[in-house]
């Protein structure tokens, strides 16, 4: 099994745990036991445990961004919805730190930027004026965080269901298509 493998198994291993019990209590061994290999490679491979959850912080990031700015909602939709840990992940992040691994969660600056044009543009046509799109693109991802992490929430105090996901995912895909023509 080559490095790159290994690394995979484990960030893999790590989210399947996290899915069942949150980030916190879970072990370097649990996660290798999972990933089906030695746990001194989550130490060769990463260093820490916390090096790990960087990790796969930074995998989900980076399958969002994959595709640029066109189409982020719906893709940063689906891929928290095939990851749902992965807003957990990071809403304990921001409860608790480390702060420093909130940045990873986020696209890098220049496709901050691609996201945020049109939304800029969107807003003037709609006569939107005071508003920065950078505002309304954070708000969109804590929202879309806050679809995963507080579904319990949604479920028992707003009635919303498990196949809801299907109307915010046509809802997402309207708001690209808004913004595809912003561009």
């Amino acid at each position: 099994m080559s490095g790159e493998e290994v690394r995979e198994r484990l960030i893999d291993a790590l989210l399947r745990q996290a899915a069942r019990g949150g980030i916190e209590d879970l072990s370097v061994r649990a996660i290798a036991a999972e990933a089906g290999v030695n746990h001194g490679l989550v130490h060769r491979h990463f260093g820490s445990k916390g090096e790990l959850v960087r990790a796969a912080i930074a995998r989900t990031a980076g399958r969002i961004m994959a595709g640029g700015a066109p189409g982020i909602a719906s893709r940063t939709f689906a891929v928290l919805a095939e990851s749902p840990e992965i807003p957990r992940v990071v809403a304990r992040a921001c409860l608790d730190g480390p702060h420093d691994d909130l940045a990873l969660a986020g696209p890098p600056p220049d496709q901050l930027a691609e996201i945020v044009r049109p939304i800029d543009r969107a807003l003037r046509a709609l006569g939107v004026t005071g508003v920065d799109g950078r505002v309304v693109n954070g708000l969109v991802a804590a929202a879309l965080l806050g679809w995963f992490v507080f579904r319990p929430l949604l479920e028992r105090g707003y009635a919303v269901e498990p196949g809801d996901d299907a109307q915010v995912a046509r809802l997402l895909a309207r708001l690209d298509a808004m913004l595809s023509s912003a561009r």
